[in-house]
């Protein structure tokens, strides 16, 4: 019974392969429409994803360039004010030491004329530092904002109306002071 099943197995496998042969123009049909559908693919579909997915990598690229450059112009605008806030604080501490050689001169003649002198020098020395200061702190925020803004705006991809800058301006100097 086990040959029977295999001879049965075996005719039925002969005549449903018996009718296929080899045919050369179908074969050629089919290499070609393959070949156009895989230009079609190529041209319609893989190389225009190719070049949105690069010029998505470009644009990524240049918003953390120009992140980068905004920062270090940053970082050389508080260099600069940092300077000059040494050279204000060298500037006291040279009015301070005027004040001091002068107010030791004038012991000699009347310390009470001395005394107020120097207070007056400092207090306006420590006023000149406030100032200074003030000065230093406002230019900061303002460069960190109109940074922060243009980089939300490449990062938004719209531009941001100036009473939104306004009121962000001042939520922040709020939240400072």
């Amino acid at each position: 019974m086990n040959n029977s099943i295999n001879y049965d197995v075996s005719q039925e496998l002969n005549k449903a392969f018996s009718g296929l042969t080899f045919n050369w123009p179908y074969f050629v049909f089919s290499l070609i429409t393959l070949g156009i559908i895989v230009l079609i693919i190529t041209f319609l579909v893989y190389k225009p994803l190719k070049k949105m997915i690069k010029k998505r990598q470009e644009f990524i690229q240049n918003n953390i360039d120009d992140s980068i450059k905004a920062k270090e112009d940053a970082l050389k605008i508080r260099e600069e004010n940092d300077k000059k806030i040494m050279d204000a604080n060298l500037q006291a501490n040279n009015i301070i030491n005027a004040a001091k050689s002068e107010s030791e001169k004038i012991i000699n003649s009347g310390s009470q004329q001395a005394k107020k002198k120097a207070e007056m020098i400092i207090n306006q020395a420590q006023i000149l530092i406030n100032k200074k200061q003030e000065e230093f702190n406002k230019k900061q925020k303002k460069l960190i904002m109109e940074s922060a803004i243009n980089i939300s705006e490449k990062i938004l991809n719209r531009e941001i109306k100036d009473s939104e800058n306004i009121k962000m301006i001042k939520e922040v100097l709020n939240e400072e002071n």
